[in-house]
């Protein structure tokens, strides 16, 4: 996101609506264009990572808010009238600049007095409120998935480990009414990045949190039983050096294992997160290359060469790792496409530095009867080490409903489960063949909360 000009911190700022959620302080305000933003104070940490994960998952795909870091002086800033603030004993109050500058009172300054903001402009549309990750909306006929099923949001849970978005929940969404072209739709939007990466809130995030839900039950009692002796791991990760480190917080690499990552809450559609939707995932992330992550650190603002060094080098490897676990479950082949030479394919995992080179490919081609369900063995086996596949010769593809099958296996000796099937279907026409459909063999389910917790 980014579309329209940045906030300008030469412009007033007239604050119509105090900031009553979450626990950094802030304020709604429209600048002299009409543009409406929440604009949040924080910590170096919370602001930079707020920008560099709203950067990465705009990029994936994710409808989220056009963030920015704003420098604001507080002389900027007006009050509409009646406007109120709710106190701490929830009465409310008419705002005052006065009441404003206490509240903002113990953030840090720059030396010509301004103050470090994330100002996140308002979505477009009008807001419907949060969306769940479980059911669907009864109000829109377009939601005709139960968000626990949607792919999207389960495999979710990988992105989210990468970039330690702990916080995700419905709490953190929000669904709009647009309009384009003369006709409405709900639009989905992902909120508030301010737990990510190294950051909680206020500060460095909690060190518990992307090892263990707030409330785990077997390790309370793990640990009561053994009259707290047993430590748990958060307690042994060694943290980068903060507050020396203020820009990163608590974001390392070594001791983090995407099967075991945990946001704050269990959430419906992350539990049920299966193999096929962790890879689709992981060929999201692996995606972004060391020069993209680069540029999306910089967009942060941090300033501080070693700190963005260390957490650009934090992101990848952390990336690599979730690569690895996903798409190393499955048979790693993808982007099959045809040409002069026949299918070709990559092999996803040699792509990007997962695993050495060495892996031996099976292919058994087949005819498939659409309309009966029937398959017919053709030609014989094929087995190379090249990502390409001969297509065997025929001559009764031209009735209708006739496919091409092939299903390939691939054999490394340290990934056994390379093994699982990959079959895809070529479809004929008077230009050849098309690729209309992949199917990938793999376990029923990924249930993290399965997994062995540490």
């Amino acid at each position: 996101p980014g579309q329209g000009s940045m906030p300008d911190p030469r412009n007033i700022y007239t604050i119509f609506r105090s900031k009553d959620q979450g626990l950094t302080p802030g304020f709604h305000a429209e600048d002299e264009n009409g543009n409406r933003y929440v604009i949040k104070f924080g910590s170096l940490v919370s602001t930079a990572s707020e920008i560099i994960a709203t950067k990465i998952l705009h990029a994936i795909g994710y409808n989220v808010p056009e963030n920015h870091i704003l420098y604001l002086n507080l002389d900027n800033l007006r009050i509409s009238p009646g406007t109120l603030f709710t106190d701490k004993f929830g009465d409310e109050h008419m705002l005052t600049l006065k009441e404003v500058r206490h509240q903002l009172r113990k953030l840090p300054r720059r030396s010509d007095g301004s103050l470090r903001a994330i100002a996140s402009k308002y979505i477009p549309g009008t807001l419907l409120g949060p969306f769940r990750y479980f059911g669907a909306r009864s109000d829109d006929p377009n939601d005709i998935i139960d968000h626990e099923q949607r792919r999207e949001l389960r495999g979710l849970r990988l992105i989210a480990a990468w970039i330690n978005h702990d916080d995700s929940r419905a709490q953190n969404t929000q669904d709009t009414w647009v309009e384009k072209n003369g006709e409405h739709h709900v639009r989905h939007f992902l909120l508030d990045f301010g737990s990510c990466l190294g950051s909680g809130p206020v500060g460095a995030q909690l060190p518990h949190l992307g090892f263990q839900h707030w409330m785990n039950g077997p390790l309370m009692l793990k640990q009561a039983l053994s009259f707290g002796f047993y430590v748990p791991l958060y307690r042994k990760v060694e943290w980068p050096n903060y507050p020396n480190y203020t820009a990163v917080g608590r974001f390392e690499s070594r001791w983090f294992d995407p099967d075991q990552w945990r946001n704050e809450y269990p959430n419906p559609a992350f539990l049920r997160m299966t193999e096929r939707d962790a890879f689709w995932a992981a060929k999201v992330l692996m995606r972004f290359t060391e020069e993209e992550l680069r540029e999306i650190v910089k967009v942060g603002q941090i300033n501080r060469s070693e700190e963005e060094k260390y957490l650009l080098r934090t992101l990848i490897e952390r990336q690599k790792k979730c690569g690895s676990s996903a798409l190393n479950r499955l048979n790693p082949l993808d982007d099959f496409r045809l040409t002069s030479n026949g299918l070709e394919f990559t092999n996803l995992s040699e792509k990007y530095g997962l695993v050495g080179q060495g892996s031996t490919y099976h292919a058994r081609w087949k005819i498939y009867e659409n309309t009966t369900g029937i398959y017919y063995r053709i030609d014989k086996d094929q087995s190379t080490q090249k990502t390409v596949l001969t297509l065997p010769s025929f001559d009764f593809l031209n009735q209708k409903d006739v496919y091409l099958l092939v299903s390939v296996t691939t054999h490394h000796h340290e990934y056994p489960e390379w093994e699982k099937k990959v079959e895809v279907y070529l479809r004929p026409s008077d230009e050849g063949f098309k690729v209309v459909g992949v199917e990938r063999e793999s376990n029923p389910s990924l249930n993290p909360n399965q997994l062995p917790g540490k």
